[in-house]
């Protein structure tokens, strides 16, 4: 199930206006005499009507103090107050109006979150992290991570995959050593991942092995947390320090943990530049 918050407003045009041009929403669906807003998995309507709905609060969420900070950056001249940290609900947040005098709340939690991301969101968004944050990272939330994967597709659903968690140090420097300085990132986070396929199993194991290691990054970034593609990982001396057979072959490690650095979206080719119709 799903949903979408309406409010009747006065003057749709300057409603639509500031939350297009303002804040930046996408608008999902326009119906003339009422628009919908899309704000990650947040369906906002406005339509119009005799009065305006301006009763409780709208609050928008991200990931980190960074981006709330950017947010009041460009939204100063409407902000109610510099952005803080609230430990009564361990958040750091704003208060703003828009142009009709509804309380715009803009935030982000300081604690850990089951997922809520889209997956349009999360496609655009992650980022190969090099920089974690020293917390751990729970047992229950990595099997839920672990869970997602379970569902990562292969060659006749031989399902000839496998991941290796790796928390031994001695053995991640022992890796990073192998590999090289573009294995650094391994040692960064908490503990590091590589993502298996049988050779003996799968029919098509570098590419079941490689789909596996992209599902397991987009689990990760579904429940808040970092990752890293490490390549040139499917070496004899690693298999041996991993006790993974020598058929078996290893599409990536990648460090696992919270992420201590965020990112903006990067400028990407347009969808004419790299498709082609015959």
């Amino acid at each position: 199930m799903n949903g979408i918050v309406f409010f009747p407003t006065r003057d749709l045009g300057l409603i639509r206006n500031f939350y297009a041009a303002m804040l930046e929403l996408p608008v999902w669906l326009n119906q003339d005499s009422c628009i919908i807003f899309k704000a990650g998995n947040q369906l906002l309507g406005f339509c119009e009507g005799e009065s305006s709905e301006i009763c409780g609060s709208i609050t928008f969420f991200f990931d980190c103090r960074e981006q709330v900070d950017n947010a009041y950056s460009k939204l100063k001249n409407i902000a109610k107050n510099a952005p803080r940290k609230n430990p009564k609900y361990n958040i750091y947040h704003f208060w703003a109006t828009d142009p009709e005098g509804r309380s715009l709340e803009f935030q982000c939690f300081e604690r850990q979150l089951e997922p809520y991301i889209t997956l349009e969101a999360g496609l655009k968004t992650r980022r190969s992290i090099r920089k974690y944050t020293a917390e751990p990272v729970a047992d229950e939330l990595l099997n839920k991570v672990l869970e997602i994967c379970r569902y990562s597709p292969t060659a006749c659903n031989l399902q000839g995959y496998y991941y290796v968690v790796i928390k031994n140090r001695e053995i991640l420097e022992k890796i990073v050593a192998l590999r090289g300085p573009s294995g650094k990132p391994i040692l960064a986070a908490p503990f590091a991942i590589a993502v298996v396929a049988k050779g003996d199993v799968s029919h098509r194991k570098i590419q079941d092995a490689c789909i596996a290691a992209y599902h397991l990054l987009l689990a990760a970034k579904a429940y808040g947390l970092g990752t890293c593609w490490v390549t040139d990982m499917d070496r004899e001396e690693i298999k041996n320090l991993l006790s993974i057979p020598y058929q078996d072959y290893i599409a990536c490690l990648t460090p696992i943990g919270y992420p201590a650095e965020h990112f903006p979206l990067p400028d990407r080719h347009q969808v004419s530049d790299f498709v082609r119709y015959l």
